[in-house]
């Protein structure tokens, strides 16, 4: 970043679990070709680039510390492919429940009973503690949170849903991995033992009851790909748990997943060993997550899933600059040309399956 952040490690974790690498849309769709609006119900689940992180460049730059600080909660952000989306089908209503660092056991929170209780074992304190710590983000940068009116409505959003695009991911996954040892220091200094307080408060007390559930308890530190083949499993279990809960709420929503993107695939320079590293893994894990919607999911065949390749991102410095880590995450997020990209490949998309 162009600028130093001078914020404690709450604020710093919080920046970093903003990002939430997305999805890119390779043609456009001319204004002749629009679709023809339709009244329709739009719902957004997703993470910071729905929410709109990085939009509001000040003098034409992203870098601007007001953008990096600048979370949401709801609004339809000029320029993003939620509000793209939202005009182009003629929406009646669009509810953006979308927010920096949200993932979906954020979501599953929201909607599914059974999901909350099991996470007041021990052994998915960690899983939670992660839930919590993404949940607080928009309050800890943004100033205030809406989650109470996210947690009392959702099942309402999605009651009430025509179609529904899903647009998360990356904070489960790559950014769940990248931070890993530092969410896991958290978690030893204060996380696991304020599970036990918190989980008694909503009426839950599960007392470890044996050697394999306080190993899982505790966990332990790994490098950053191990753990990252850890949160695609639990990604792919949690992904099939949350479509299952949508269409028990609503069995005749449309559903759109918007894949994920490769945040490296035009870094400087492209030879750097960082870069070609991070870049293949980017292309090996937006691979797998694709699979698995589309292929291996049980639900493979009642989610649309909207392939992403190439999105236009706000330019950076090379990653041998110091700037670039200081800006990662607004360059890691789509610019106004990536966002229009995303929202021609949806609208495309939900022309070709009949929601239009």
């Amino acid at each position: 970043m162009k600028q130093r952040l001078s914020k404690s490690l709450a604020v710093v974790l919080a920046l970093v679990m903003l990002a939430t690498v997305g999805s890119l849309f390779a043609f456009a769709v001319g204004e002749e070709e629009q679709a023809p609006k339709k009244g329709l119900n739009y719902l957004v689940i997703g993470d910071s680039i729905a929410a709109g992180y990085g939009m509001h460049p000040v003098n034409g730059s992203p870098d601007d510390l007001s953008n990096q600080f600048t979370l949401h909660h709801g609004e339809l952000v000029e320029g993003t492919y939620p509000k793209l989306v939202s005009e182009a089908i003629g929406a009646t209503t669009t509810v953006n429940t979308a927010r920096e660092s949200f993932t979906t056991t954020n979501y599953l929170r929201m909607i599914d009973h059974e999901y909350d209780v099991e996470l007041t074992y021990p052994q998915n304190y960690y899983e939670r503690f992660l839930s919590e710590c993404t949940s607080i983000m928009p309050k800890v940068l943004g100033g205030f949170s809406d989650l109470p009116v996210l947690k009392d409505n959702m099942v309402r959003y999605i009651q009430e849903a025509d179609v529904i695009t899903i647009g998360i991911g990356n904070n489960d996954t790559f950014t769940a991995a990248l931070l890993g040892p530092v969410f896991r220091t958290l978690y030893y200094m204060y996380g696991m033992a304020g599970q036990v307080p918190l989980t008694m408060l909503k009426g839950h007390l599960n007392a470890v009851t044996s050697v394999d559930q306080l190993i899982e308890m505790a966990g332990s530190y790994t490098d950053i790909f191990t753990e990252l083949a850890r949160r695609v499993v639990v990604y792919e279990k949690n992904y099939d748990r949350l479509i299952k809960d949508i269409l028990a709420i609503n069995p005749d929503v449309d559903l759109y997943y918007v894949g994920m993107y490769n945040t490296f695939a035009d870094v400087q320079p492209a030879d750097s060993d960082i870069v070609v590293q991070f870049r293949n893994q980017g292309d090996v894990l937006s691979g797998e997550l694709k699979d698995y919607v589309t292929n291996r999911s049980p639900y493979a065949k009642r989610v649309h899933y909207v392939n992403v390749g190439h999105v236009e991102v706000w330019p950076s410095v090379p990653v041998d600059n110091i700037m670039f880590y200081m800006t990662f995450l607004i360059h890691c997020h789509p610019d106004y040309t990536g966002h229009q990209q995303i929202a021609n490949k949806i609208i495309a998309s939900m022309k070709r399956h009949g929601t239009i």
